[in-house]
């Protein structure tokens, strides 16, 4: 074989590595695009906030700590109608970028990289505003920031599902849904709800020295007022507060006398009412509802509202009573998702105990 030859038998061999690389290039191509594709979905369900399709696209079971986790940052329902808004600003902002060149596959597993865009929420800390609609104007205008994610994959059939939605770099893409926003301007009428069922069970457990398995709900009702002139005025609703512990004890008195007498016969409870000198079950257990009555009434829960000044500095508030309000004072708060969280120092170590409450006040509709 001359020179000739064995230069154009070279070059065969060349060519044939050439489609060889070429072959195989394309097969990964191939395998990457799909990779490609499904960081592609990620990123768009990321941006919608779409915690049912992340789950799906993930190796994720729908109840893992992560998969409620998820369900419970991104359900809108969680938040106000103003954080809401805040919420839909920042998702305007959002963008996302799969580095092609970053794609890797090793058989049942992948990764890729991830860069997504969205404005830098807080920076709205340099700034004071005076409603949410400021708050979403100024979103708009600011700066960006790039949060970047290696996404893992894992085959499953023809599908590459997410592996690593545990990572820390995944969770920060949804840190914007847990700043506090900044506003000043907290001016109006709230409402707090505060429970006190299980401090008047515990109450009674205490007294009867046994467990009661109770009905209903005894509530308190508070109200705040903020003013545009920087004045408050807190209240609770006396007359529903005595109604609502007169209705709770009246729809339990059978339970509390069964405790206290260590029965579960009606008829025993007739025997113990005859002992103690009354004609009937009934007879004692209206006595005992009139003696309830007498002894609770709205008058003993005189000076209800405190008023006041109140100050904010971004997202805490500060409130000073001018008048003494006996035994729970509203001395500081914060602002958080539009609701005011208020921490009521109390000192009733019969009823309430001496730790703090925090009540949560949200806006009237």
């Amino acid at each position: 074989m001359g020179i000739k030859g064995s230069v154009k038998k070279a070059g065969a061999v060349i060519v044939s590595a050439a489609m060889l690389t070429s072959l195989a290039s394309c097969a990964g191509l191939f395998g990457g695009q799909a990779v490609i594709d499904a960081a592609e979905s990620l990123g768009d369900a990321v941006i919608d906030g779409d915690a049912g399709k992340i789950i799906k696209l993930s190796t994720e079971e729908k109840d893992s700590e992560i998969a409620e986790a998820l369900d419970l940052i991104l359900d809108d329902d969680n938040y106000s109608d103003d954080y809401n808004a805040y919420i839909d600003a920042m998702k305007n902002t959002m963008s996302y970028e799969v580095d092609k060149g970053s794609v890797k596959v090793d058989g049942e597993k992948a990764s890729c990289d991830i860069t997504f865009t969205m404005a830098d929420f807080e920076a709205l800390d340099d700034d004071d505003y005076e409603d949410i609609d400021d708050i979403i104007d100024a979103v708009g205008d600011l700066d960006t920031k790039d949060y970047e994610y290696t996404v893992k994959f894992e085959k499953d059939g023809d599908d590459w599902l997410v592996s690593n939605l545990s990572s820390d770099d995944f969770g920060a893409l949804f840190d914007y849904r847990s700043y506090s926003l900044p506003v000043t301007n907290v001016a109006g009428d709230y409402v707090a709800v505060f429970d006190l069922t299980d401090v008047m069970n515990e109450s009674l457990t205490g007294s009867l020295g046994a467990d009661i398995e109770m009905q209903g709900t005894i509530e308190m009702t508070f109200y705040l007022s903020l003013a545009e002139d920087g004045t408050f005025s807190f209240s609770y609703d006396a007359e529903t507060l005595v109604a609502s512990v007169m209705n709770y004890i009246d729809s339990n008195l059978d339970a509390i006398f069964m405790t206290a007498f260590d029965t579960t016969s009606p008829e025993e409870l007739e025997t113990y009412a005859a002992l103690l000198g009354y004609s009937s079950y009934d007879e004692l257990k209206s006595d005992l509802g009139d003696q309830i009555t007498s002894s609770i009434s709205t008058d003993d829960l005189e000076d209800t509202e405190v008023t006041g000044t109140y100050t904010v500095d971004g997202n805490e508030i500060v409130m000073t009573a001018e008048n003494e309000y006996g035994t729970a004072i509203p001395t500081n708060g914060t602002i958080e998702d539009g609701n005011i969280v208020i921490n009521i120092e109390v000192d009733d170590d019969e009823v309430l105990g001496s730790d703090p409450i925090d009540l949560v006040f949200e806006p009237v509709a």
